[in-house]
């Protein structure tokens, strides 16, 4: 019988695959060579998931298949906080069994067709693998706009916003679309489609933390677009994202680092549109993001000094974050064992020196000292390091120009 001995070897296939430890897993099943003589295990694990797998069109079988092909395009990849980190410069550790070259097979053999097939999945288990195994496989260019001209998007949507799936079938969609919407295409499919109301009343407004998450990501890279941007202020989106750092004292939600940390990064994007600035100043959001600084998660900081510095391009919301203490808490944070949360600390208080009286404050508060430690420190670094090809290097050359990118703001309005 077929099925039942497809399903066992599919199972079986899938504990072998092992994900971000030590081996070569994933390229083993992807240069296999079975009975069935077609160059590979991933071509034979893509045919089980079409109409033409010779056990029929079944629900178990896919759903394994789907998870095999999730596992050796390297699970941890579809973390959006992984996703986020390797957009930041940081390498990704679950890049180093073969599961970039497994991804690319997997396209190259005209994978990604059945996985967004599957989301039209009258069974929702499926469904929803099939979205993560989108989110693991979509983390290059070419791969997100495959996934769109084959309808993704909407899909995708389409799956969010379905009332029967449960939220662990909700957060791979927004998880996908959290990968897929960093193409510009995609993003003005997601406009066309009004996609911005789902990802804000089926994300956003989700009672699942997860969720919330990765829908707050997926809209972030969204609202690079501009309609998209429109849709978030038009639907109110601002104050929801406010609401989700749960750090003003009214609030009644129970604050979660992760969500905090992706809202922030939201928000940070949206800053960059001067009527969201206002916005967010108005709605006290400055406030909120001031307090998330008190966080003892380093990416939560790292993400709120993002969006407060830009939050301080206009010179009502320097002197409100200047109020809020945004001075002594960014000079603070300069000694901070987090480079990344150190270099935007740079960055945000580069923007709040703007005046003789701001300079004063920052010399009062002892930022100059700080400054100049931590730029002694790094330049040290840097020489040390400087023909190595480490990913430190970088993160301590971006540093360092952060650090007298600062002194010279500083050294300006203390001429002037």
């Amino acid at each position: 019988p077929e099925q039942p001995v497809t399903l066992s070897a599919a199972k079986a296939l899938y504990q072998f695959a092992k994900d971000g430890g030590e081996g070569n897993e994933p390229e083993i099943i992807m240069h296999l060579r079975g009975a069935l003589g077609d160059g590979g295990g991933i071509p034979v694990v893509i045919k089980l998931l079409t109409k033409e797998a010779w056990c029929g069109a079944d629900f178990e079988v896919q759903a394994v298949c789907l998870n095999i092909l999730s596992r050796c395009a390297g699970e941890a990849v579809a973390d959006g906080r992984l996703i986020l980190r390797k957009r930041n410069g940081e390498s990704c550790q679950a890049d180093k069994n073969g599961e970039e070259k497994c991804r690319l097979k997997t396209v190259e053999l005209g994978g990604l067709k059945p996985m967004v097939e599957h989301l039209k999945s009258e069974e929702l288990d499926v469904a929803g693998k099939a979205a993560y195994c989108i989110a693991c496989h979509a983390l290059d260019s070419p791969v997100r706009l495959g996934i769109h001209i084959l309808g993704g998007v909407a899909l995708l949507l389409q799956l969010m916003s379905n009332k029967n799936a449960d939220d662990g079938v909700v957060n791979q969609a927004a998880l996908a679309l959290s990968t897929v919407l960093q193409h510009v295409e995609a993003k003005d499919e997601l406009y066309r489609l009004k996609g911005m109301k789902v990802l804000i009343d089926q994300g956003l407004m989700s009672d699942s933390v997860d969720v919330q998450e990765n829908a707050a990501r997926a809209l972030a890279y969204a609202i690079e677009q501009e309609g998209n941007l429109k849709d978030l202020r038009r639907l109110e989106g601002i104050d929801k994202l406010i609401e989700m750092l749960a750090a003003l004292p009214d609030t009644d939600r129970v604050p979660n680092d992760k969500v905090r940390q992706s809202v922030s990064f939201a928000l940070s994007l949206s800053a960059f549109d001067s009527e969201c600035r206002t916005e967010i100043r108005m709605k006290e959001g400055l406030r909120a993001l001031s307090n998330c600084l008190a966080s003892e998660e380093a990416r939560v900081q790292e993400e709120a000094l993002m969006a407060l510095a830009n939050c301080a391009f206009d010179i009502p919301c320097k002197q409100t974050i200047g109020a809020l203490g945004g001075m002594k808490n960014g000079i603070g944070l300069l000694s901070n064992g987090e480079l990344s949360v150190v270099a935007n600390a740079c960055v945000a208080l580069s923007r709040l020196v703007f005046d003789f009286m701001s300079g004063l404050d920052f010399v009062e508060e002892g930022g100059v000292g700080q400054v100049l430690h931590g730029h002694c420190i790094l330049h040290s670094v840097h020489l040390t390091f400087c023909f190595s090809f480490s990913s430190s290097v970088s993160y301590g050359g971006s540093m360092l120009s952060s650090l007298c990118l600062l002194y010279f703001e500083f050294e300006c309005h203390r001429s002037f």
